[in-house]
């Protein structure tokens, strides 16, 4: 748009300039050349169109130098000179301007044009140069500005980004140091107020029988023993609450997957969908999960492994697929890994799951695919 706009300022005293000339067919079409040279110069897209369009302006400048009516548009061609010119190829620029100047002076000299004419010419066309250039210097300016934007919106998105990610892994962290407290708890719970009720319970229950034969002390004592045995029951109610609270799936199959993780090894990528799963469940996906990536990174040489739990209306799903090597690594897994294999399977079975393992047909690799059923009650959780 600034080009343009400068454009239609020189173009507009070039017409000025020409006034006094004498209106025939060869100044209209030094016109019409000189504005068709200056509009291609605007539309030239890419590299041999923007040779293209110079190389016509120098033609035109030529043309100036022996058509005394191309003189008063030359400044026109010029702007466009000055705006493709180089440091490595100025030489050719002040070349063309060299000659033309001359021209200018020869034409004064031979009176082919009026001075009037050749003196607005001249001014123009250094005005021209110089337009030209502060407008590609402004251009150069705008770009720089906007590269330099560009840049800074880039690195606002990656440090969103990575505030995003330090977020989700602050959150992941918070969890994790909450269910690692609930189990804490529970153990302590389960290791001494449990133990200490037992033996109390133990103890009321031998000294009933020891006062026996006094009705009125051993209805105390079995008082206090329904007191103390309600006491445990609540104990060992909220221990096994803190314990299933405490085996989060989501957490725990992060937590494998990020211990498994290294520079050297497969990219292993994590999806679960699963909003709540029985610790029964998530215990015994942990088990799956922790050897079955065991056996990709042994014996599957893999370098991508994906694993999916899903939560389904009627069942829970554990899905862990890897692109390890064909044949060599079925025969490994089932010799070598066959141990861990049958202690997966005995897991899923022990919950009523179906448990299968072995090679992908047609797509390479191996698949280690789990489910286990919803006990009555899980829909609601």
């Amino acid at each position: 748009m600034n080009r343009l706009f400068d454009k239609s300022i020189v173009l507009a005293c070039c017409i000025a300039a020409a006034l006094g000339l004498a209106v025939d067919a060869c100044l209209v079409a030094a016109f019409c050349l000189g504005v068709v040279v200056a509009s291609l110069t605007e539309i030239a897209q890419g590299e041999r169109a923007r040779r293209a369009s110079e190389a016509a302006s120098y033609v035109y400048i030529i043309a100036a130098v022996f058509i005394p009516p191309f003189v008063p548009f030359a400044p026109l061609a010029l702007y466009d000179i000055a705006r493709y010119v180089r440091r490595e190829h100025a030489w050719v620029a002040l070349g063309a301007g060299a000659i033309f100047v001359c021209a200018l002076v020869a034409y004064a000299h031979a009176g082919a044009l009026p001075t009037r004419a050749l003196l607005l010419t001249a001014i123009l066309s250094v005005a021209a140069t110089l337009l030209s250039l502060r407008t590609a210097q402004l251009e150069r300016e705008q770009e720089r500005v906007r590269r330099t934007r560009d840049e800074l919106q880039e690195r606002a998105l990656a440090l969103e980004a990575r505030n995003r990610d330090l977020a989700d892994r602050q959150d992941y962290e918070v969890e994790l140091a909450t269910l690692a407290e609930r189990a804490r708890i529970a153990r302590e719970i389960h290791d001494n107020v449990g133990h200490q009720l037992t033996r109390a319970s133990l103890q009321t229950e031998a000294l009933r029988v020891v006062h026996a034969n006094e009705p009125g002390v051993a209805t105390d004592f079995a008082d206090v023993k329904r007191t103390v045995d309600e006491a445990l029951r609540l104990v060992r109610s909220s221990v096994h609450a803190l314990n299933d609270n405490a085996a989060n799936l989501s957490v725990q199959l992060e937590r494998i997957v990020e211990g498994a993780r290294s520079d050297g090894g497969p990219q292993i990528e994590l999806e679960v969908l699963v909003e709540h799963a029985p610790a029964n469940v998530a215990n015994c996906f942990a088990a799956v999960l922790r050897e079955a990536l065991s056996n990709s990174i042994r014996h599957a040489c893999a370098h991508t492994v994906t694993v999916r739990c899903m939560e389904h209306p009627s069942f829970y799903q554990l899905i862990v697929t890897d692109d390890g090597a064909g044949g060599a690594q079925a025969s490994g897994r089932n010799v070598t890994g066959g141990m861990g294999l049958g202690s997966m399977r005995e897991r899923v079975e022990a919950l009523g799951g179906t448990f299968t393992a072995g090679p992908r047909a047609g797509a390479g690799g191996w698949r280690v695919f789990a489910t286990v059923p919803k006990q009555q009650g899980d829909e609601g959780r």
